[in-house]
C-alpha cells in the first residue's frame, strides 16, 4: 500500500510543479513584455477607462496578461497541488478534468497559445487519482 501511495504522491507533486511552472512562466514572460505599462497601472490609469471594457487600451491589455491573468491563480493552484501531494493527498479527478477542459476551451478560442500544455499536469493528476488495483 505504501508503494502505491508514494507513487501517487510523486505524480501529484509532479503535476503540481508543472502547473506552478506554467503559471510562473506565464507571469514572467508577460511581465517582461508589460514593464513599460506598470507606471500607468500604479497611477490609476486603468480606472474607469474612457471606452469602457469594449476597447481596452494597451496598458489594460498588458494588465490582463499579467496581474489580472490566470498566471497567479495557476501558480497558486500548482503550489497547492504539490503541497497536497507531499502530504499523500490525491486531489479528486474533477480537478484534472476541469484543468484539461479549461485548457481545451482556451486553446479552441485563442490560438496560437500554450493552453493545451495544461493537459500535461491534468493527465498526471488523472493517473494519480486512479485507484490501485
Amino acid at each position: 500500500m505504501d508503494i502505491a501511495v508514494t507513487s501517487q504522491s510523486r505524480k501529484v507533486v509532479l503535476a503540481g510543479r508543472i502547473t506552478a511552472f506554467l503559471g510562473a512562466l506565464h507571469l514572467v514572460i508577460c511581465a517582461v513584455f508589460s514593464l513599460s505599462y506598470v507606471s500607468g497601472w500604479v497611477s490609476g490609469g486603468l480606472w474607469f477607462p474612457a471606452n469602457g471594457l469594449s476597447a481596452l487600451s494597451p496598458a489594460a491589455g498588458a494588465f490582463w496578461l499579467t496581474v489580472g491573468s490566470f498566471g497567479l491563480p495557476l501558480l497558486t493552484l500548482g503550489l497547492l497541488i504539490s503541497w497536497l501531494g507531499k502530504r499523500n493527498v490525491v486531489p479528486p479527478a474533477f480537478v484534472a478534468w476541469l484543468l484539461g477542459g479549461w485548457g481545451t476551451v482556451g486553446a479552441l478560442a485563442f490560438e496560437p497559445s500554450p493552453f493545451l500544455l495544461i493537459w500535461a499536469p491534468a493527465v498526471v493528476l488523472l493517473l494519480a487519482a486512479r485507484r490501485p488495483a
